[in-house]
């Protein structure tokens, strides 16, 4: 090997190397989202989705938070891929960012973020998280998050039912136009604008009011993590999608200034087998759009983390965002697996990385605002202040 060669090889150690994604979308990267191709839809994929395709394109007609039957064609696409290329096999939940072609006819960029794998809440946590800091990156600053809940499949059709019984009794008060979409499905007729159904869904059933125990505990659970984001929010009974294609949790986040929607995610357990997989695949989805830009610039590598962040009980997951967004503000990337709960399953990921250095937060860490710093080599370990942390790990790599 030529000198040359070898010292090629020496700086390319230094770095992990991944699939060229939008610079704009970097904070991803930060947050645990592998960057990969944009999923092409295949004559199977069209197949297995057709059906859910026309009722896609209706509720794009009366939703107008969904921009494109695209949307369809990517969630199917992406789906057969993940079971094609054994993605299963590999530490759960998958995280992955990709460039979308929905939303360049409208002179935007779109990009996708799925977390699937997991049913918990740390996945749409870190959805939100992530968009917040890409939208905050690319100078939007006046953001708001719109939040609501279908729950699972009891707590939907209690919602169906309630829903559809309220607007068979005041049917003469909807306007012609919702009485049409009322007969194609009661769900439509939240999305209208108009004088007299505006004032008619005040007093409709929610679906937030019909979700099971179980549906209730995982919505509050991100409720709790947005209230720790610092970002104003609320909830919005009208944002309910097509049930057909959606499950529990639905969320935007808006520019306050335009009200345009900047992003746009939801939970899809269940799609995998209705269209077709055999296994059932829970995940959650956020597409994010934002303005194009004259100049792309593309990053494909960042230098390897020293150190693999692990966290320990609820209060610790929750400060775990935190940590985060105070290490990318200063460039830092580290490993870490929220996704994950339990020590030994985290740890397990740790020793096949092969880090020198443990961050890890637990109960008392996070009551303190610190974390432990331990060096698998010598097994010592310090305590730091997470306001000192970024300074202390730059330290370590100097």
């Amino acid at each position: 090997m030529t000198k040359q060669k070898k010292t090629r090889r020496v700086a390319e150690s230094k770095f992990i190397n991944f699939t060229p994604i939008d610079k704009a979308v970097e904070a991803a990267i930060y947050y645990g989202f592998t960057p990969t191709k944009h999923p092409k839809a295949n004559k199977e994929d069209l197949v297995r989705i057709s059906a859910l395709k026309e009722s896609w394109a209706k509720s794009c007609a009366e939703m107008p938070w969904v921009f494109s039957t695209e949307f369809a064609e990517e969630r199917a696409a992406f789906l057969r891929e993940y079971f094609e290329q054994s993605m299963n096999i590999l530490p759960q939940p998958v995280m992955l960012v990709y460039e979308s072609e929905t939303g360049k006819e409208r002179g935007k960029n779109s990009f996708n973020l799925e977390v699937v794998g997991t049913p918990k809440s740390i996945a749409e946590a870190l959805l939100i998280k992530t968009a917040v800091a890409i939208l905050e990156d690319n100078g939007y600053k006046n953001l708001s998050i719109e939040i609501n809940s279908i729950g699972d499949k009891e707590s939907l059709n209690k919602f169906a039912r309630e829903l559809t019984n309220y607007y068979k009794k005041n049917i003469n008060e909807l306007s012609p136009h919702c009485r049409q979409n009322f007969k194609k499905d009661a769900f439509y007729v939240l999305n209208c604008d108009k004088c007299e159904c505006t004032k008619l869904k005040e007093g409709a059933p929610t679906s937030v009011g019909c979700l099971s125990d179980e549906s209730r505990v995982q919505f509050k659970e991100v409720f709790e993590y947005i209230e720790t984001m610092g970002i104003p929010f609320k909830i919005n009974n009208c944002l309910v999608p097509d049930r057909k294609y959606c499950s529990q949790t639905i969320f935007e986040i808006k520019d306050n200034e335009s009200e345009d929607a900047l992003a746009i995610g939801f939970r899809y357990d269940g799609l995998a087998q209705k269209i077709g997989h055999k296994k059932d695949l829970p995940g959650v989805g956020l597409k994010v759009f934002l303005k194009k830009k004259s100049t792309i610039k593309k990053v494909s590598k960042l230098n390897k983390p020293t150190a693999f962040y692990v966290q320990l009980g609820d209060d610790a997951k929750h400060k775990s965002l935190e940590v985060i967004e105070a290490l990318r503000k200063e460039k830092i990337f580290i490993y870490h697996m929220l996704g994950r709960d339990k020590f030994g399953s985290q740890f397990a990921l740790v020793e096949k990385s092969k880090v020198p250095y443990v961050i890890i937060m637990g109960k008392k860490e996070s009551l303190e605002n610190s974390v432990m710093i331990r060096e698998n080599a010598t097994r010592t370990q310090e305590t730091i202040k997470i306001s000192d942390l970024a300074k202390y790990l730059k330290k370590l790599k100097a």
